[in-house]
């Protein structure tokens, strides 16, 4: 399949969380919120939830756009990835995050419905780095100032990669 569109942002979580989102769809569900710190990942339709096992340091997300089905993602060295259905009505995706708030919006080729493949890395790495930073933290009296501790763990170890096709129309909504 041929690749049509390509973004990359980077992102701290807001208390482990990434919200991948149509623009319309910006109410928080925590039913999937809970189901993603359970499984990594969860949807609600319009509505992707990420979870990082950290919250310190950005993680690298690329969204990709195909013309059909995704290849398969295994050449990147994933450790996870997981399947769902993902509703874009508006056709303009936004990704959210703590830091910055709105990382990013995606304005795919046509509003519809997608299928979509989230696979992941580093999330061990992410979490060990979180770890150190706040052992370290603690352990800083009469050392480096905090802002220098927290500087040094700073690195992006983790990635989440999710790649789209478009499978049919939005559903009609109720008004």
């Amino acid at each position: 399949m041929r690749m049509l569109q390509e973004f990359r942002t980077g992102a701290e979580p807001d208390h482990g969380l990434i919200e991948i989102y149509d623009s319309d769809a910006c109410l928080t569900d925590s039913d999937a919120t809970g189901r993603a710190r359970e499984h990594v990942v969860a949807g609600t339709g319009p509505q992707i939830y990420l979870h990082s096992p950290q919250g310190t340091a950005p993680v690298d997300i690329l969204l990709r756009v195909w013309d059909g089905p995704a290849p398969p993602g295994g050449a990147w060295g994933a450790q996870g990835e997981a399947h769902l259905s993902f509703g874009v009505p508006t056709g303009t995706v936004v990704v959210r995050a703590f830091v910055p708030e709105i990382a990013g919006r995606v304005e795919l080729p046509r509003p519809g419905l997608y299928d979509a493949r989230l696979s992941w890395r580093g999330r061990e790495a992410g979490a060990r780095q979180e770890a150190d930073l706040l052992a370290r933290l603690a352990s800083a009296e009469g050392e480096a100032a905090p802002e220098t501790v927290f500087a040094t763990h700073r690195q992006v170890l983790e990635s989440y990669r999710l790649d789209l096709w478009r499978t049919g129309e939005s559903p009609e909504e109720d008004d």
